[in-house]
Order: structure tokens, then sequence, then C-alpha cells
């Protein structure tokens, strides 16, 4: 069963075509579509909520700052797909801080 599944994210910008902007963009699209994506044996989780403050490292590596999580299965899911991810095609501000958050809840 796949859950229906949300990520909301926030960054500190003003002006909506900013490079700041693009980047949260860019961040937040590439995050969904590495959570919404599992492997055969994995499952979605079908509740929780996760919040993840994190930071791009210059070598384009997700630097988690602060992890809260509803849930031990929602936790364990989330950490596993972030620690995969690599933004180093972006054009980021690298001094800057982005907050996640994942939704888990069945249809």
């Amino acid at each position: 069963m796949i859950a229906f599944f949300m990520a909301i994210i926030s960054a500190g910008t003003v002006n909506a075509a900013s490079p700041a902007a693009i980047a949260a963009m860019n961040i937040r699209q590439t995050l969904f579509q590495s959570v919404q994506t599992t492997e055969e044996d994995v499952n979605i989780p079908t509740s929780g909520v996760v919040e993840v403050l994190f930071s791009v490292s210059d070598q384009g590596r997700i630097d988690v700052k602060k992890f809260d999580a509803t849930t031990d299965e929602a936790s364990k899911y989330v950490r596993e797909k972030i620690g995969k991810i690599q933004v180093k095609d972006f054009v980021l501000p690298f001094t800057q801080y982005y907050k996640v958050k994942f939704i888990f809840q069945e249809p």
C-alpha cells in the first residue's frame, strides 16, 4: 500500500526569482522525488511526520542540523532516503538553511 505523501520546504527567501528561491524549489523537487521513490522491498511509511532542518555542503551533501520524527518507521525511512541525495548540480547559496516537512498518512 502506498501512503499519501506531502513534502513542504521553506527557506528564508524574499524574491520568488532569487537564486535562493530557485535553489529551494530544486531541493524540494529532489527531496520529494527521492523520498517518494521506493525500492521493491521497502514500503513508504503509512503514518508519521518528519521535519528536517539542513544545509547543503559545497560538495553537494545534505548536512542535517536537526531531525524530528513522530514515528520510528518514518524516521528510518526519511534518514535513509536523504542520506543518498546529492545536490551538487544546483547553484546554491551554501550558507542557507532549509527546513522540510514530510507527512505520511494512509489515503
